[in-house]
């Protein structure tokens, strides 16, 4: 039997996200192999940084062959890759909990929020400037053209002309797209490695409840940033405005959370009923499903908050979500013995 120990999460807010740490020791007696919950949440993990390297991948393809002289791609195929990459990037998005190198390139994959449109108009500089761009010097640029915003903003922004299938700015696209790449290909090597591999179980139980909850509080922001004061929407502020596609995004977000959840049977659902939390995993599974199955059909978050009763809808999925967030941080971290502190910051 391991001993009891207290562990504390610590909390602090960087870029709005509530970020979780754990702060514990480890005795002879407390260390163990490797859980089958934590093997199972890594190889999920590994799965997701697989498919955002392959979807990303194509992406970059579609991206080529439409910039060629034989064009035998569209301008709606490549914006359909691009989406299909941002969909599996909603696996990965929002993590502080992780490889370091994977993690540190969250902005570089995706900057948002960007509540003063710097990626249009670094964009427009970037499309005003004679050089010839490449990945390399793509990469040297701000982080708000280097990935997936930077290629919604050519591929749908109304003020883009490759959007309307001006094909002068290729060199940008390809540069931009094979940096994206890169990236992403880091991302999945990185991912290749276990990084709780030393974890005993009060450890990984914290990270583990520290991981979905970092997580969830980054989709949470999704939706308040735009929702803002009620009855005063800030439709801009929302998540890939541009394309349309915030709340079909979301949904992406919640679905990977429920696998992180359930990590096939052998998740945190798995382990609050080994410890006799039946009820409580449950009411959590129940959550997951009912937020998705009740999930709007509008795709566009920014068009849904243009009526009032869309804005009640909108509401309406975002009090599910923080009943998750409820369930997860005033419930399951109890029974589980992880104490979460709050610092002075928390709130603002």
């Amino acid at each position: 039997m391991f001993k009891t120990l207290a562990v504390v999460v610590s909390v602090s807010l960087l870029s709005g996200v509530i970020y979780y740490t754990t702060s514990s020791y480890s005795t002879a007696e407390n260390l163990s192999e490797p859980s089958n919950s934590q093997q199972q949440v890594h190889q999920i993990e590994e799965h997701f940084a697989q498919q955002f390297s392959s979807t990303v991948s194509n992406l970059q393809t579609s991206v080529s062959q439409y910039c060629s002289p034989e064009a035998n791609m569209t301008l709606s195929d490549v914006q359909a890759k691009w989406l299909d990459s941002m969909h599996a990037w909603m696996s990965l998005q929002g993590q502080a909990k992780g490889p370091q190198e994977a993690v540190s390139l969250g902005w570089n994959i995706q900057f948002w929020p960007d509540k003063k449109n710097i990626t249009g108009r670094k964009m427009e500089q970037l499309l005003q400037d004679n050089t010839l761009w490449n990945a390399s010097s793509i990469a040297e640029q701000s982080v708000t053209v280097q990935g997936l915003s930077g290629l919604e903003w050519l591929l749908f922004d109304t003020n883009s002309e490759f959007s309307k299938g001006n094909k002068s700015a290729c060199t940008l696209v390809n540069a931009v797209s094979d940096n994206l790449k890169n990236n992403a290909e880091t991302i999945e090597q990185q991912w290749k490695v276990n990084p709780w591999a030393s974890y005993d179980q009060d450890q990984w139980q914290a990270e583990y409840l520290g991981l979905l909850m970092n997580q969830l509080d980054f989709v949470l922001q999704k939706m308040s940033r735009p929702l803002a004061k009620i009855g005063h929407p800030r439709p801009y502020f929302s998540e890939a405005w541009r394309s349309k596609q915030s709340l079909a995004l979301i949904k992406s977000n919640v679905a990977a959370l429920r696998e992180l959840y359930l990590a096939n049977g052998k998740g945190l659902d798995a382990l609050l009923r080994l410890k006799g939390n039946v009820d409580l995993a449950d009411r959590l599974a129940a959550q997951f499903d009912q937020t998705l199955s009740t999930w709007p059909k509008e795709s566009s978050l920014f068009d849904m908050l243009q009526t009032k009763d869309g804005y009640r809808e909108a509401l309406a999925q975002y009090n599910k979500l923080e009943r998750i967030k409820y369930l997860l941080h005033d419930e399951a971290a109890v029974e589980l013995g992880v104490v979460v502190g709050f610092n002075s910051t928390d709130g603002d």
